[in-house]
């Protein structure tokens, strides 16, 4: 099942369950009780999924959410997300970097308020002209957890979805930590929708891509994390306790801007695409600041 947060025009925020097609349907039409939001939706637990898994299934009350009505696909990630993010997951990554291969992995946080949705402007600010983009895999928690053991992991997430963790490469390169690098405004996409686990296939085998302007950038397979999943998670996890909606970024591979000769830094106009087997593709359109 694939869930999407939705802005309407007329200013109502609803949750939207999205169908092979690419059809949405709106939950208040399927549920006695519908959550507005993932988030929500999450927070309600394993029971509610079920409850709109099988209500889509069975096709009652389905009513189609015309494409006209829909002003914004929101972000997945709420502005409140306690979002994690892995530095250095690929081995190619590390390499272009001129990085040796971590026997830790390097992990920053990333605020909510910076997460944009689908179709949602990256924004290039005035402030940087060094806008990269990082294509990723985001796992998205399901439910509350605390020193989560890594076999139990993959039983904490709701499911997971496409995220573009955007870096500013000058001010990565000016300060000592990277922490305002990456948390611009509008520089944080993720989406277009979640896709619960029971639909993801194998987590250990998804291709990834990004490409800028049709052309491609990254390409490689969640075969190549140097930290699995469940590692991550269990790690996560001894820290704070995760809760539903919360996000971790598994990393980029190689292929960022920041390595080229010259750097082709992102430009007003430029249409960046991360595409996840089994997920869809995360599409946004660069516009400078004004």
């Amino acid at each position: 099942m694939k869930l999407a947060n939705l802005r309407l025009i007329d200013g109502a925020r609803t949750l939207a369950v999205c169908l092979a097609d690419g059809s949405m349907h709106d939950v208040r039409k399927l549920v006695v009780e519908p959550a507005v939001t993932i988030r929500d939706a999450l927070t309600r637990g394993e029971n509610y999924l079920q409850e709109l898994a099988d209500a889509v299934r069975c096709s009652h009350g389905l009513a189609r959410i015309d494409a006209r009505w829909v002003a914004a696909i929101l972000p997945v990630a709420e502005a409140d997300a306690k979002i994690f993010c892995v530095g250095l997951n690929y081995r190619s990554h590390a390499d272009e970097l001129g990085h040796p291969i971590p026997k830790q992995p390097s992990i920053f946080s990333r605020y909510g308020t910076t997460c944009v949705g689908h179709e949602q402007p990256i924004l290039l600010p005035k402030s940087s002209n060094a806008v990269d983009w990082e294509g990723e895999l985001a796992l998205i928690i399901g439910q509350s957890g605390k020193y989560v053991a890594g076999v139990d992991a993959l039983s904490m997430l709701a499911g997971v979805t496409c995220f573009n963790d955007v870096s500013m490469r000058d001010f990565q390169e000016r300060l000592p930590r990277i922490t305002l690098a990456k948390n611009f405004d509008g520089s944080g996409p993720i989406g277009p929708w979640l896709v619960t686990m029971d639909e993801v296939g194998d987590i250990d085998n998804l291709e990834i891509e990004t490409r800028v302007n049709g052309r491609l950038m990254q390409k490689s397979s969640t075969r190549e994390f140097i930290f699995s999943v469940p590692f991550l998670v269990e790690l996560i996890s001894q820290v704070c306790t995760l809760q539903p909606g919360d996000v971790i970024a598994t990393g980029t591979p190689a292929g960022v801007a920041w390595k080229r000769t010259p750097p082709n830094y992102l430009q007003d106009g430029d249409i960046v695409e991360i595409e996840i087997s089994g997920i869809g593709v995360l599409r946004n359109v660069a516009r400078r600041e004004s």
